[in-house]
């Protein structure tokens, strides 16, 4: 396999010139900074396919997002994507993210070193229950929201 192409499915894939403009859209959104690399030196085909992986349903959106007919300057596409498809504004901007975090060189210099157990002993009452935290919410109750229905004031 081409490591410059990243296979989403057998009718989607995103090639080497996509590949490139995410680059682009990737040192435009995490520029080099403060001894931290870019995410364009980090966000490559391997991650790209490893956020994939996890989240396919990004693939459609960012597929979308990389259109070579779209505008060719970072901002003006991004800004573009975010008035236009949102989704594809978000699968660039999680993608982007999601490959640079996770990538190990980004968590050491960071002092991230990912996800860890901690043993929690059941009979241990925790100072911010004993504090009254978490009273105002108890006393409100349960609240949800469906994020994805249309809220009556649109």
């Amino acid at each position: 396999m081409n490591p410059e192409v990243v296979a989403v499915s057998p009718s989607l894939e995103i090639d080497a010139d996509r590949l490139a403009t995410l680059t682009m859209l990737a040192d435009h959104l995490i520029p080099a900074a403060h001894g931290m690399p870019s995410a364009a030196e980090i966000v490559t085909g391997s991650q790209v396919r490893f956020v994939l992986r996890s989240r396919p349903d990004l693939a459609a959106p960012l597929h979308r997002a990389l259109r070579p007919e779209l505008d060719p300057d970072p901002r003006g596409r991004l800004d573009g994507l975010a008035e236009h498809d949102p989704e594809a504004h978000a699968a660039v901007q999680l993608t982007v993210v999601a490959g640079y975090y996770t990538d190990p060189e980004v968590r050491a210099r960071i002092g991230y070193p990912g996800q860890e157990s901690r043993p929690v002993n059941a009979l241990d009452y925790p100072a911010y229950v004993a504090e009254g935290l978490l009273d105002a919410v108890l006393r409100r109750g349960s609240i949800w929201r469906d994020p994805h229905a249309q809220s009556g004031s649109d």
